[in-house]
């Protein structure tokens, strides 16, 4: 136990021995773990604004003028069946007359003597699809149906939203992966710059017979205590960063969303650093001690 404790002690020494390295990298993991914890944020947060544009999607469905109301029901329950429908509202032929009196402030009765309004549905699709939604099907399965003489959709504007989501779902990872990459990198040279200034102690241990691990113990917790300082500051950035965004969007915009940060994530980042610090730090070592 003492033996671990002295290496912890050499590895806090060294960190304080090359104090501008230390902080250069400490600055450096600062910005690339704070990128990453934005990236995460991005990531579990776009499939809320997904969900919240989904909810905004609207298929208008209008039957024939002479479906019956209880004719209408049943084209409904056959919509809701439709793989990707949630919901199906229906709006009968007398729906239709106030909807028209609201909105124009007379009645269509008044005007013709009858009422030409046909019967109609407001369909709402699934919001929580983590794969692009494909609105083209459901319309295609919808048309089939007996009865269906016309359908309004913002066909374009799904297809833009859907596209956008899965683009980003895409290339996270392949980002993620870069800037994961350069954090080992970072860890390995300051590791070699570590190495380089204790050159002669390192070699004086290996002639008295000292271990390997005894000898890369001391820049493994050198790299650890780093990364640990490095998390510790990116994740209240992190939080005030989601504050300020939660202000923006709640005060400038229409959007009732909330950006949230999971303590989880603070766990991940910690554990993520810790890991490539190891082995960066390990591998800077090695070849050093061959």
């Amino acid at each position: 136990m003492d033996k671990f404790f002295y290496l912890i002690i050499e590895g806090i020494k060294n960190t304080w021995r090359h104090k501008a390295t230390a902080l250069t990298a400490i600055f450096s993991l600062f910005i690339l773990l704070y990128i990453i914890g934005l990236i995460s944020i991005a990531e579990k947060n776009s499939f809320k604004v997904l969900q919240y544009l989904r909810s905004k999607y609207k298929i208008e469905v209008f039957f024939s003028e002479d479906l019956t109301n209880e004719e209408a029901i049943g084209v409904i329950h056959k919509i809701k069946k439709i793989k990707g429908v949630k919901t199906a509202t229906l709006i009968d032929k007398d729906d239709a007359l106030r909807i028209f009196k609201d909105q124009f402030g007379e009645s269509i009765i008044d005007l013709l003597g009858y009422n030409p309004l046909p019967a109609s549905s407001v369909v709402n699709v699934e919001r929580n699809i983590r794969r692009p939604l494909r609105i083209e099907p459901i319309i295609k399965e919808i048309k089939a149906l007996s009865y269906v003489e016309e359908i309004n959709y913002q066909g374009n504007l799904i297809k833009k939203i859907e596209n956008i989501y899965k683009k980003i779902a895409e290339y996270i990872p392949y980002f993620s992966g870069i800037v994961i990459f350069v954090i080992g990198l970072i860890i390995y040279n300051m590791i070699k710059v570590s190495i380089s200034s204790r050159r002669e102690t390192i070699q004086s241990l290996q002639l008295i017979g000292a271990t390997k691990l005894f000898i890369k113990l001391p820049f493994i917790f050198e790299a650890i205590l780093i990364s640990i300082i490095s998390v510790s500051l990116v994740f209240p950035a992190l939080i005030l960063t989601s504050v300020g965004l939660n202000y923006l969007i709640s005060n400038f915009t229409v959007y009732s969303l909330h950006l949230h940060v999971a303590p989880s994530l603070f766990l991940w980042l910690l554990i993520l650093v810790t890991l490539v610090s190891v082995l960066a730090s390990q591998r800077a070592v090695s070849i050093f001690l061959k």
